[in-house]
């Protein structure tokens, strides 16, 4: 049994093969590229790139246009499946609901890294200890150089 999809997506419920099930679950309107798009998007199973995604969905539905996987990513959105990360001046970057992850993206190739937790967690500690402010981690991405790019 399915959880409650009021509960919010937890993408270890859905796997990728159930794509076309929790479109349905989630009220979205069932079409091949949908479906190819969120399995894509939960075999990939982190914050990814818009062209990245592209091309997996591709790869499993034939002639998906760029355009479509935006207006799919949006409407997997509105619906709490999916959210998107702010990458300053980078490409679109999306990943699923639920996902909180702090990510880093390397300013020269793209490199889409997770950040470790704990030094995340200490800080969002120390702001709410010090000022009082919480902070929310996750929407916006870091951006820096990877070790590949920095060489």
């Amino acid at each position: 049994m399915k959880p409650d999809v009021r509960s919010g997506f937890d993408r270890r419920s859905w796997p990728p093969e159930e794509a076309e099930e929790a479109l349905r679950a989630y009220g979205v309107r069932v079409t091949q590229p949908r479906i190819a798009v969120l399995q894509a998007l939960l075999e990939i199973g982190g914050t990814v790139d818009a062209v990245t995604l592209t091309a997996r969905a591709q790869q499993l539905v034939s002639g998906i246009h760029e355009a479509t996987v935006y207006r799919t990513v949006n409407t997997l959105t509105e619906v709490g499946i999916a959210s998107h990360v702010h990458a300053g001046h980078g490409p679109s970057l999306v990943r699923l609901g639920g996902d909180r992850q702090l990510v880093a993206v390397c300013d020269s190739c793209g490199a889409i890294e997770p950040v470790p937790l704990e030094p995340v967690d200490g800080l969002v500690e120390a702001m709410r200890s010090m000022s009082g402010f919480v902070l929310q981690p996750g929407h916006f991405a870091l951006e820096g150089t990877c070790a590949s790019c920095a060489g």
